[in-house]
């Protein structure tokens, strides 16, 4: 990089609005500032230098979901800026950053584009504004004489050319506009374009110069592997290093919070090599005497009690059920699931007595920074944070309870080396955090015109935000947020509802996954209308579209109905459909399965996806394809169980996920309904697992509950 990060880390003065651009140091300070280094920074986006250059510092985190390129897209499209010659670099934490309505940096919950494409555009199309006024005061003409392509200002009438970095010092000064026109859709150059990952992204992962969390090396870092117990809730009561502490490279071995051994050696396999050695006593506790089952049965219980928590109840729900035609109903349950990103959780920290600096892959840049200062008793402003590309997450790098970065801290704290802590792998499939076991019963009723008429269900399973910072917004009456998603809120017209749901406390750590409540309700929801269609003696299709209240959702199904010929559908196979919306985006799919041998493979993928408008239809083509792979190998495969205490699972041998031999042929739709801007990254995810579930029934006339499927 020709740019380094400690150069953008200057400018302090900076207003707290994204939305506004007004987020500039006054111009006593910037003409300062300028002087020093000749360049402009008007914002906290945004740099351009004599030599053109121009790099963009974003505040997302890069976890393979497209938001570097996608965010690039943005600033240059408006600022006019040609698109291979802008870099990026992740921002340091400041409140300029963070996302609206949160008050902290993150990642997640698919609101990337969302929550910042507008204010990012603001920002180009203010530096645009001002290079025009620029330079049409220097050739002497009218702005409206003046245009801008590929990082030059052009006179249109004797095509003169001046480069951004030429009019630096002409600028540099110039108030910042905050009422800057916006593009119209008719004059983007590269938004609503399929545009492949920004040059710089791809040369970076291809020739290895990316840095990850676990690429980070400082200088006399030395590196640290954990003891760490394997039944949950277990706690330390005797160890003995002796012989650890003996073998080569070994520094230091001390025990931390959350009943941990760190070892630190001068090297990795040394560190871990040592760990292997430190015999520990284990109070185990009484959670070592329950399994997956035992978990399973308690909750059945709760799913029959009549007083569990109520999420939403309207109309008369038990009158419905006598009246109705026909009524359906159902229990699922699905398993523990764990994230399983390709780069193992690691954390890099050097605590320099009254300052210190933390470097990983983290969704939750501000709660990491502030945690650090915490623990290390450093004043926030003295803790220098530098985010890396993630290698994946799936919500595992923004854990609520934060376990593997208060691990690297308390390992570096007061040591006089930096340290980066690694998780084995085993460690995270092990350890949690985990996607809940979830418990979940439902009943449809239907009239003779086969409209639903009642809906009643109840979801049990562990709570996301409880005992955690997200508590205090997102868990409510004995209800978590995440047991709301998608099935409080479900797309039909249903007049009379009870559902309810129950959050249970066990030792075993969860967290969000990928498409986080979404997991769950959409397969409840879209399976027992699949169960209702049948009931009703109508098509899967006509059926959701006679129930369905959002036109968005018919044009949907409308779409995917005609590109998998789905009312000619042959019957060698299985056909399953399945709608969900998450995140402000809708995806619909047909999926075709084949059943051979007590097996299954899903063949064929047709989808359609309306996110409102999509910024860049290559990445959403690329997030739904991702989506349906992903989603099949935690549909067919992946479970956590436990077994006296523990988790059963270790790595990708005995916890599987999806195979290249897995993937189907997927066909993606996109429909820009203009509707209000969604997500992309997770909306994909959710209505896969109940179109696969649906397409099995299609093909064995059995309807599949229990998650992962397995025939036979």
């Amino acid at each position: 990089m020709s740019i380094s990060r400690r150069e953008f880390v200057k400018n302090t003065s900076l207003a707290t609005s994204a939305f506004v651009i007004g987020f500039y140091a006054p111009i006593k300070a910037r003409a300062k500032q300028v002087e020093k280094d000749n360049i402009l920074e008007p914002n906290a986006f945004i740099k351009i230098d004599k030599d053109n250059t121009i790099t963009f510092l974003i505040g997302q985190a890069e976890m393979g979901q497209g938001v570097y390129s996608t965010m690039s897209m943005c600033i240059a499209d408006e600022l006019d800026a040609a698109w291979e010659d802008i870099k990026f670099l992740p921002a340091p934490v400041k409140p300029i950053y963070n996302r609206p309505g949160m008050g902290i940096m993150l990642t997640g919950g698919s609101g990337s584009i969302t929550n910042h494409q507008e204010s990012i555009r603001k920002v180009g199309a203010a530096v645009r504004l001002m290079l025009k006024k620029a330079a049409s005061k220097k050739w002497k003409v009218r702005v409206f004489d003046v245009t801008t392509k590929d990082s030059y200002v052009i006179n249109k009438r004797t095509k003169e050319k001046l480069s951004y970095g030429s009019l630096v010092e002409d600028i540099k000064l110039m108030k910042v506009p905050n009422d800057v026109t916006l593009k119209k859709e008719s004059e983007y150059n590269l938004i609503g374009k399929p545009m492949k990952r920004h040059p710089k992204e791809v040369d970076e992962k291809i020739t290895g110069e990316a840095k990850f969390g676990i690429d980070v090396r400082v200088d006399d870092m030395k590196y640290a592997a954990l003891v760490q117990p394997r039944v949950f809730g277990a706690k330390i009561k005797s160890y003995d290093d002796s012989k650890a502490r003996k073998m080569d490279g070994v520094l230091k071995i001390k025990q931390i919070p959350n009943e941990k051994i760190a070892v630190i050696a001068k090297h990795w396999w040394q560190a871990k090599k040592a760990s292997e050695q430190i015999k520990v006593v284990w109070d185990e506790g009484e959670f070592a005497k329950m399994s997956s089952e035992d978990i399973s049965n308690e909750y059945e219980k709760i799913l029959n009690k009549d007083d569990n928590p109520i999420m939403r109840q309207d109309g008369n729900v038990e009158k419905a059920f006598e009246k109705a035609y026909k009524v359906v109903e159902a229990k699922y349950e699905f398993p523990y699931l764990a994230h399983a990103m390709m780069e193992p959780l690691n954390c890099t920290v050097h605590h320099n007595k009254n300052r210190a600096f933390i470097s990983l892959g983290s969704q939750f840049q501000t709660n990491v920074r502030n945690l650090c200062s915490e623990i290390l008793g450093v004043d926030k402003d003295k803790v220098e944070y530098y985010n890396n590309y993630l290698g994946s997450s799936f919500g595992r790098r923004g854990p609520s309870n934060f376990d593997y970065v208060k691990d690297a801290i308390y390992v570096a704290k007061d040591e006089k080396w930096p340290v980066q802590t690694l998780w084995l792998r085993e460690d995270d499939i092990k350890m949690g955090n985990y996607r809940p076991l979830t418990k979940a019963k439902v009943k449809l009723s239907i009239d003779k015109e086969g409209i639903i008429t009642g809906f009643k269900g109840t979801i049990v399973n562990q709570s996301l935000a409880k005992g955690t910072i997200f508590e205090p917004f997102m868990f409510k009456d004995g209800i978590d947020a995440t047991q709301r998603e998608g099935f409080e809120n479900y797309p039909y017209k249903i007049v009379n509802n009870d559902l309810r749901a129950f959050c249970p406390e066990y030792p075993v750590p969860v967290l969000w996954l990928r498409s986080v409540g979404h997991t769950v309700s959409a397969p409840v929801v879209d399976c027992i209308i699949d169960q209702a269609a049948v009931a009703a003696n109508m098509d899967p299709i006509d059926f959701r579209i006679k129930n369905l209240k959002d036109e968005r959702f018919v044009n949907l199904l409308k779409y995917v109905a005609k590109q998998s010929d789905w009312y000619n559908r042959k019957k060698d196979s299985g056909y399953g459909v399945a709608i969900a919306e998450s995140f402000g985006s809708i995806v619909a799919y047909v999926i075709k399965v084949k059943v051979e041998n007590n097996d299954y493979k899903v063949e064929n993928v047709w989808s359609a996806v309306d996110c409102g408008y999509a910024f860049n239809p290559l990445n959403v083509e690329n997030q739904i394809l991702s989506s349906v792979n992903f989603a099949i190998g935690y549909t067919k495969y992946a479970q956590i169980t436990i077994k006296n205490g523990k988790a059963e699972q270790n790595n990708f041998y005995d916890y599987e996920v999806n195979r290249i031999g897995d993937t189907p042929n997927i066909n993606v739709g996109i429909i820009n309904s203009g509707a209000k801007l969604g997500g992309i990254g997770e909306p994909g995810v959710p209505p896969v697992f109940p179109a696969i579930a649906n397409a099995l029934y299609d093909a064995t006339k059995k309807r599949y509950t229990t998650y992962p499927i397995k025939l036979g």
